[in-house]
C-alpha cells in the first residue's frame, strides 16, 4: 500500500464529506470513519511482514506527521484533521515503549 497516495485519497474523501450540507457532528463522524478505514488498510498491509507491531507503530508516526494541523484552520481542519491528529497522537502516547 502506498501510504502517501492512500493518505491523499483519504483527504479527498474528507473534502467531499466537508462539502456536504450536514452538521459538523455528522461530518466529523464520517471523517473519523474514513480515518478508521485508512488505518485498517495500514494494519492489513502489515499483516504478513516482520515485526508487525513495530512497523505499525512507525506507520502511525508517519501518519501523525502527515496530519500536522499547523495550517488546518478551515472546516476541513476543524472536523477532520485536528480530531484525526488528536486520535493518532493519543494512540501513540498510549503505545510508547517504557
Amino acid at each position: 500500500m502506498d501510504m502517501r497516495r492512500a493518505y491523499y485519497r483519504m483527504v479527498g474523501r474528507w473534502r467531499e464529506i466537508v462539502d456536504r450540507p450536514n452538521s459538523r457532528e455528522v461530518k466529523q463522524a464520517e471523517c473519523l470513519s474514513v480515518l478508521r478505514d485508512y488505518i485498517d488498510g495500514i494494519a492489513w498491509a502489515r499483516i504478513r511482514g516482520p515485526n508487525r507491531p513495530l512497523q505499525f507503530y512507525a506507520d502511525m508516526l508517519v501518519l501523525q506527521e502527515l496530519l500536522q494541523p499547523t495550517f488546518a484552520t478551515d472546516e476541513l481542519g476543524e472536523v477532520a484533521i485536528r480530531p484525526a491528529y488528536a486520535l493518532v497522537r493519543d494512540w501513540l502516547d498510549e503505545h510508547k515503549s517504557a
